[in-house]
């Protein structure tokens, strides 16, 4: 999308098409930011120009206009209304001319990472190992490498250089994509260069944490492009979670299929709720790790990790099994005596019908999920 230079400003609508939209002296520098990230395949930037150049058609019916003094919005006067994009916030005001100027654009902080040196820039990263030591080299087209079953880390935004990023999956590439994987050492990496950590409650809903959508929309358009490609993997590692969760939520949005491509979502100690992503995957028709609804280390997703994994269990079209489940209620996060001590169960709790526990009961972590599993295999079997 080409900005055209006018002696208002940086004109973004067809000339002679509609009411003008100029970006105004004051926000070209950010203007040219989304304009380049638009180009180089970021959804949202590219979603925000042409919301903001479909405002040449008037303001009435776009649902992302808000108009903050309704009373005030008169005729032939400076009108002002607000444009939101996701990591994105344009103030336009529409002047007497009846051109509509954008006075202000403000991005999130990842569209900063898009000045940085192409050795550092957000998007895919083909990682080898010669030796020792690790390296990373940047994918020019913004694809992840052509072949079937490619191995992908969605790395956590934390880092700041693509190889620091690179060396520590290839540290973990055995509990990313199972045995073997570490020997081989070939894979492909997402960077997501925030440079903060992203801890906390506060960022466990991926619906809204705006500090990684550009960086989400730039791995959903890699994700799209992929979708030809047979059993590919995108494996996210801690905070990767959110910049994973919130692509898959774009291309469902977008209504992209991966049907009968046998894509496998997977995620290894999230910092966000993996629900999301499993019910985007889920309609996507992409395959979801067994242990991705257990993969939190937060304690409050443990009880919706529970039921959400009950109903993976009872879901014939889905290859969770009672193992599966067994792991879940074992492996630290789901220790129900834990959740008990900590007040979420009282008494017992039924999920989808089922009573799975009662706290007199249980007597340690092994009782726990005997019991626990007695009871559900007792519901199966009187189905």
């Amino acid at each position: 999308m080409n900005l055209v230079q006018t002696s208002e400003g940086m004109q973004l609508s067809a000339p002679n098409i509609g009411k003008r939209v100029v970006f105004t002296p004051v926000t070209q520098a950010a203007a040219q930011i989304l304009a380049r990230a638009a180009k180089e395949g970021y959804y949202y930037p590219l979603m925000a120009l042409k919301q903001l150049e479909a405002l040449s058609t008037g303001l009435g019916g776009k649902t992302n206009v808000f108009i903050p003094n309704i009373n005030d919005f008169k005729t032939n006067s400076f009108q002002q209304v607000v444009v939101f994009v996701p990591g994105i916030v344009a103030t336009v005001e529409r002047r007497p001319n009846d051109t509509l100027a954008i006075t202000r654009l403000d991005l999130s902080d990842e569209y900063k990472s898009i000045e940085r040196g192409s050795d550092k820039k957000p998007g895919v990263y083909s990682v080898s190992k010669d030796g020792s030591r690790v390296g990373a080299k940047l994918r020019g087209n913004g694809r992840i490498l052509s072949e079937n079953n490619r191995q992908v880390v969605i790395a956590d935004p934390k880092y700041v250089e693509p190889k620091r990023a690179a060396e520590y999956a290839a540290k973990k590439l055995d509990k990313l994509f199972g045995g073997g994987a570490a020997k081989k050492c070939e894979f492909d990496l997402f960077f997501s260069p925030l440079g903060s950590e992203l801890r906390g409650m506060r960022n466990y809903n991926p619906n809204v944490v705006n500090k990684t959508y550009a960086f989400a929309g730039l791995l959903a358009d890699a994700m799209e492009k992929s979708n030809n490609l047979s059993g590919v993997e995108w494996t996210s590692e801690h905070a990767g979670s959110l910049v994973l969760a919130q692509a898959l939520m774009t291309l469902d949005a977008k209504n992209v299929s991966f049907k009968d491509k046998k894509h496998l979502v997977k995620m290894c100690w999230a910092k966000s709720n993996p629900q999301p992503a499993f019910n985007t995957a889920k309609r996507m028709g992409m395959l979801s790790d067994n242990g991705l609804l257990s993969s939190n280390s937060h304690i409050r997703p443990a009880l919706a990790s529970l039921t959400g994994n009950y109903k993976r269990l009872t879901d014939k079209e889905d290859d969770y099994g009672l193992k599966d489940y067994a792991g879940g209620l074992g492996n630290g996060l789901m220790d129900i005596n834990g959740l008990v001590s900590l007040g979420l169960f009282t008494g017992s709790v039924a999920t989808g019908g089922a009573a799975l526990l009662s706290a007199g009961f249980i007597t340690g972590a092994v009782g726990s999920t005997v019991f626990a599993l007695q009871k559900v295999k007792t519901y199966m079997d009187d189905r």
